[in-house]
C-alpha cells in the first residue's frame, strides 16, 4: 500500500509528538543527522511534512534584545495575553514581534508508528506508475488518516510466468472489480522489465516472431510497436512471450514448461478481457488474439486455433475493424484475414468475415498507389473471394447463373490485379529444372524479398483455385474442361511450391505451408512430390512449425501410405510411383469433389 501526503494542517492533531527544536545547537543537529540513514535524512527533509504543532502568534524574544527567550524561543505554551502569563511570572517583556518566522514541523512517518516510506515509491506517482509496496495503513486516528491519499495497486514490474496467478487487492479507493477483472491491473508498467528470462523471450519475439507477422506490413507495427505496446499492457506482453517461447521450444531441445506458462496466463487474461466491453476494444487485445492464435496454429497438432480463430471473428465483427483502420488495428486486420483464409483452405469451409466489409468503399485504389503490401493485401481479399466461390460450387447442382456470372467478375478482377502489380515483382531469376536432377524437378523463379514471395505464391494458388472455381453443369463437363486446362493448371501448382522449394526465407515459410499443402493435392509425379516433403521438413526444422500432419495428409491423399508401410519404406526411398498412377485432370476432378473435413 503506498501513502501519498494529501494535504499540511496548520495545528497538530492526533497524537502529541514532542519535536526537537529547530534552534537547537549546530552540534546536537549534526550529532542526530550523523545517526540516520541518507534516505531517513532526506524523507525527514523532503518527503514528509506534518501538521503544525505550535501557536503561530506566541510571544517571542524581541529582536533588540536576541538573548531574551519568551515563550515562542522556549517551546512553552502561550496563553497569548498581552502581556501573557509567563512573561509577567518572569518578569520581562512580553512581545509579539512580527521578526520571526513560522516554519512548519519536519516528521517521519517513523515517529508516529507508521511504516518507512521510501523516496522512490512516494514519487512513483510522479512518473505514471504504482509500484508495489509491502505496506499497511495503520489508522492512528480519523484526523491523521485524512492526511493521506491510499492507493492499493501493486503490479508488479515482472511478468515471469504463474506470476499473475494471484488475486490483487482491490483499492479502497475505488469500486471493487468484478472477479474476471482481476487479472487487468487498472495501472500498468511502461518501464523496461527486469526479468532475464522475459527479457530472453522478448528479444527472440523482435527478431523471430514480430518479422513474421509484418510479413505484409512495411510499417512493421508487431516488430516495433507492439513490443513497447507490450509494457504498459500485461496480456499483450504474455502473449508475446507465449509466441517466443512456443517458437524457442520447437526448435531446440528445450522443454515447453515455460510456453505452456506464458500462454496459460495469457489466455487467462484474455478470457478476463473479452468479458469486459471497455477493454475487449482495445488494438491490444486484438493483438493478442492474434498472438494466442499463432500459438496453436504453430503446433498445429489439433485444431484449437480454429477455434481461437471464431473467437477473434465475434471480435472483429463486433468492432468493425476493416483494411482501411489504419495503424496497428489494420495491420491486425489484414493478419487475421490471412489466418482466416489459410484456416478456411484447411477445412474446406467459407471464411469467417465476410469479403464485403473487408475493404469498405467502391475504389479500391489505395491513396498511395499500389505497394508490394497493398497489392499482396488485396490478394487475400481475392484468394478469400475465390475459395468462398468453390465452397459454393460445390454444393450447388446445377450450377446457377448466378455463380458463373460471379466467377467471371472474378476473373476480371485478377486479370487486372495482375496488370497492376508493382515492379518488385518482377523476377530476380528464372531457372529451368534439372532433369538429371531428382531435387530439382521445378522451374525456379527467384524473388526479392519475404513480402515478393509470400505475395507471389498466393496469387498463384488463387489463379489455380479459379480453375477448379469454374462453375459446370455436370461432371463430364467439368472433367473435359480440366483435361483442357491441364497445362496451366499444372504450371499454377508448381509455382505454388516452386516458390517456397527456392526461395528459401523464414518469413515467408511461415505462411507458405497450408498454400503448399493445398497446392500439394493436385501434384503429379514423384520427383515434385518428393521435393514438397522435403521442403515441409525443413520448415519445420528452421521456424519451427509443425508440418509433419501436413506430410502424413498428403502422403495419404497421394496413395502413399499403405504401399510403403508394406514395403517397409520411407518416402525418401520412393525412386517411381508407388501411389495413384493418375493424370493431372484425374487429380483436379478428386481435388475438386474431395471431403476436406474428413481428409484433413
Amino acid at each position: 500500500m503506498t501513502y501519498l501526503l494529501g494535504k499540511t494542517r496548520q495545528r497538530r492533531r492526533g497524537k502529541k509528538i514532542a519535536p526537537s527544536s529547530p534552534f537547537s545547537s549546530s552540534k546536537q543537529r549534526s550529532s542526530s543527522e550523523s545517526q540516520q540513514p541518507a534516505h531517513v535524512q532526506c524523507q525527514m527533509s523532503v518527503v514528509r511534512r506534518g501538521p503544525a504543532s505550535r501557536s503561530r502568534i506566541g510571544c517571542a524574544g524581541c529582536w533588540l534584545t536576541p538573548h531574551s527567550k519568551r515563550c515562542r524561543d522556549r517551546h512553552i505554551k502561550c496563553d497569548q495575553k498581552q502581556p501573557c502569563d509567563r512573561c509577567q511570572r518572569d518578569r520581562v517583556a512580553c512581545s509579539y514581534g512580527d521578526q520571526t518566522t513560522f516554519t512548519v514541523k519536519e516528521w517521519s512517518p517513523e515517529e508516529v508508528g507508521l511504516p518507512r516510506i521510501e523516496l522512490a515509491v512516494g514519487f512513483a506517482v510522479v512518473d505514471g506508475i504504482a509500484r508495489s509496496a509491502p505496506y499497511q495503513f495503520v489508522n492512528e486516528t480519523p484526523i491523521i488518516e485524512d492526511q493521506y491519499i491510499i492507493t492499493t495497486e501493486t503490479l508488479s514490474p515482472v511478468l515471469s510466468p504463474k506470476i499473475l496467478q494471484h488475486k490483487r487487492t482491490p483499492s479502497v479507493a475505488l469500486s471493487s472489480p468484478s472477479p474476471s477483472a482481476q487479472y487487468l491491473p487498472l495501472y500498468r508498467p511502461s518501464k523496461p522489465i527486469t526479468s532475464e528470462l522475459d527479457a530472453f523471450f522478448l528479444d527472440r519475439y523482435c527478431h523471430i516472431v514480430g518479422p513474421w507477422f509484418d510479413l505484409l506490413d512495411s510499417e512493421q507495427h508487431f516488430s516495433y510497436v507492439v513490443p513497447h505496446l507490450a509494457l504498459s499492457h500485461p496480456l499483450l506482453l504474455l502473449s508475446g512471450l507465449a509466441c517466443a517461447a512456443k517458437q524457442h521450444y520447437l526448435t531446440s531441445t528445450q522443454r515447453g514448461d515455460t510456453a505452456f506458462a506464458y500462454y496459460d496466463d495469457a489466455l487467462r487474461m484474455l478470457t478476463a478481457a473479452l468479458e469486459d466491453v471497455s477493454r475487449s476494444s482495445s488494438t491490444a487485445v486484438f493483438a493478442s488474439c492474434l498472438l494466442l492464435a499463432h500459438c496453436e496454429m504453430i503446433d498445429a497438432s489439433n485444431q484449437d486455433w480454429h477455434l481461437h480463430l471464431s473467437g477473434t471473428y465475434s471480435l472483429v465483427s463486433t468492432q468493425g475493424w476493416n483494411g482501411r483502420s489504419g495503424g496497428l488495428s489494420q495491420a491486425c486486420f489484414w493478419i487475421y484475414c490471412r489466418m482466416d483464409v489459410l484456416s478456411s483452405l484447411a477445412t474446406a469451409t467459407p471464411t469467417r468475415l465476410d469479403t464485403s466489409v473487408w475493404l469498405p468503399g467502391d475504389d479500391v485504389q489505395p491513396a498511395g498507389g499500389w505497394t508490394v503490401d497493398s497489392w499482396s493485401n488485396y490478394v487475400v481479399l481475392l484468394l478469400a473471394q475465390v475459395h468462398n466461390l468453390l465452397c459454393r460450387v460445390r454444393r450447388h447442382h446445377p450450377t446457377s447463373t448466378a455463380l458463373f456470372e460471379e466467377w467471371n467478375s472474378l476473373q476480371e478482377l485478377i486479370l487486372a490485379h495482375e496488370r497492376r502489380a508493382p515492379w518488385q515483382f518482377q523476377p530476380l531469376a528464372l531457372l529451368e529444372p534439372d532433369l538429371l536432377n531428382e531435387e530439382n524437378p521445378f522451374r525456379s523463379t527467384r524473388y526479392v524479398s519475404d513480402a515478393v514471395c509470400a505475395g507471389a505464391q498466393m496469387f498463384d494458388l488463387t489463379r489455380f483455385l479459379l480453375i477448379l472455381a469454374r462453375p459446370e453443369n455436370t461432371r463430364n463437363e467439368r472433367m473435359a474442361r480440366f483435361a483442357s486446362q491441364e497445362e496451366v493448371a499444372t504450371r499454377f501448382v508448381d509455382a505454388v511450391i516452386a516458390n517456397s522449394v527456392f526461395n528459401r526465407r523464414d518469413i515467408s515459410w511461415v505462411n507458405a505451408v497450408q498454400l503448399l499443402t493445398s497446392a500439394g493435392l493436385a501434384l503429379v509425379g514423384w520427383p515434385k512430390r518428393k521435393a514438397l516433403l522435403r521442403c515441409l521438413l525443413d520448415i519445420h526444422t528452421r521456424t519451427g512449425w509443425n508440418t509433419k500432419g501436413n506430410v502424413d495428409r498428403l502422403l495419404d491423399w497421394w496413395g502413399w501410405t499403405g504401399p510403403l508401410r508394406e514395403r517397409g519404406l520411407e518416402w525418401r526411398d520412393v525412386t517411381e510411383e508407388v501411389g495413384y498412377v493418375e493424370t493431372v485432370h484425374e487429380c483436379l476432378g478428386r481435388v475438386f469433389e474431395l471431403n476436406y473435413p474428413s481428409i484433413l
